[in-house]
């Protein structure tokens, strides 16, 4: 009787021990694919920022803008966003750019400004999973649009 719970005790000992390998492989793969997904992230926002800064200064400075390589980079640098990107930073680009588009007139006003500020925020959000303190307001001065 004492070796049948010999072998039991020891049958139990070796599934609690699978499972926590098993456990422990299925966190280190989650992280590692967290991991992954992050600096995809990051290469995205980094690549809208670079695209959209250079459209800016293109703009300022009364440069074409519409030539098809520029057009490329635009469409690549979204296809990131699309990919990566947070619903929240999505809605928030969506939402400046209906602005812009219904407001051709008010082009860099307070409301853009704004705008594009919520964007750049929910994309700190986003890269720091929420634990950013800065608001807008603190922001601001890093907003392309602002002027300031």
């Amino acid at each position: 009787m004492n070796n049948y719970f010999e072998i039991i005790g020891t049958i139990i000992v070796a599934i609690i021990a699978a499972i926590a390998i098993l456990w422990g492989y299925s966190l280190q793969r989650r992280n590692e694919l967290k991991l992954k997904i992050a600096e995809r992230k990051r290469a995205a926002y980094t690549e809208f920022l670079k695209d959209f800064t250079h459209t800016v200064v293109a703009i300022m400075h009364d440069l074409e803008v519409d030539e098809p390589e520029n057009d490329r980079q635009r469409i690549l640098a979204r296809n990131q966003l699309l990919l990566y990107a947070s619903d929240d930073v999505i809605k928030k680009y969506n939402e400046s750019i209906n602005y812009s588009d219904e407001n051709p007139d008010k082009r860099g006003d307070e409301t853009e400004v704004t705008l594009f500020g919520e964007v750049l925020s929910e994309i700190r959000n986003d890269i720091f999973e929420g634990k950013t303190d800065l608001t807008i307001k603190e922001i601001e001065n890093l907003n392309p649009f602002h002027r300031g």
